[in-house]
């Protein structure tokens, strides 16, 4: 049981990097490569400014579609990652706490791999609602020049400058309004986490006492490991929320600074 769990997770692990462009690839094969990816977000986002209305360009809208599905792959891999690690490590803990030779080591390494499974699921969950502001990063792994250059120029000047003659455009209130949301789901999903996590975390530690002591180490670790887990997602949550506030501040920073 343990093994073929173990095996599950490595495979879920593969196949996190590797399927979502072998599953794509056919249909969306142009865009296999990061740096042709790269060039048409920057396309798209040129298309986009310059046609004058919230409408996505044909090239933006055909990417918007391929990251949402790139990253829907990666969060039905993820939940099933979560689920075979939760499983893998509610196995070592028994194993654990029945066996007098067993060892707590591997039982809170798949527990802190259920932790980072939780992590990727929130990161591509996030992708999946949003999946236009989840391209925009792609924009800051180099130095743009051209019509994109002048775009970012540009709406740069429309956040900054909301009065001046950018600030109105109709494309800018997309991506401010995109921005916001895309923040606003971590803050909801990272929440959810906090509060389960928060729950269960105070639970054991009130009954890190009863039973033996090695139900004793079993809990004092779940919890602590749990109390990180909260501190960590509070810090999301935080930074979410004050970038939603800010969502001029949060689209500049996506594009590279200000």
């Amino acid at each position: 049981m343990i093994g073929l769990l173990v095996a599950a997770g490595v495979a879920s692990m593969v196949a996190f990097v590797l399927a979502p462009a072998a599953l794509l690839g056919g249909r969306y094969g142009s865009f296999r490569q990061e740096a042709a990816l790269r060039d048409g977000v920057g396309r798209g986002l040129v298309e986009f400014w310059r046609g004058g209305g919230p409408e996505y360009p044909a090239l933006l809208a055909r990417l918007v579609d391929y990251w949402f599905r790139w990253h829907a792959i990666k969060v039905a891999i993820s939940s099933l990652m979560l689920i075979v690690f939760v499983l893998l490590a509610a196995a070592l803990w028994r194993r654990y706490l029945r066996g007098a030779g067993a060892r707590a080591v591997g039982a809170i390494a798949a527990t802190s791999f259920a932790v980072l499974a939780t992590g990727l699921l929130l990161l591509n969950i996030q992708a999946t609602a949003v999946p236009l502001v989840a391209l925009l990063p792609l924009l800051s792994g180099g130095a743009p020049d051209g019509d994109l250059a002048r775009t970012l120029r540009e709406v740069r000047d429309g956040v900054n400058h909301p009065a001046g003659p950018h600030g109105g455009s109709p494309a800018l209130s997309v991506l401010l309004g995109e921005v916001e949301r895309y923040h606003w789901v971590m803050v909801a999903a990272a929440g959810v986490v906090v509060l389960a996590t928060g729950l269960a975390s105070v639970i054991l530690w009130r009954r890190r006492g009863a039973g033996s002591a090695r139900a004793g180490f079993m809990r004092k670790a779940l919890s602590v490991i749990l109390a990180v887990t909260v501190t960590l997602m509070l810090t999301v949550v935080a930074y979410s929320a004050y970038s939603a506030a800010d969502p001029g501040g949060a689209l500049l920073a996506l594009l590279g600074g200000g």
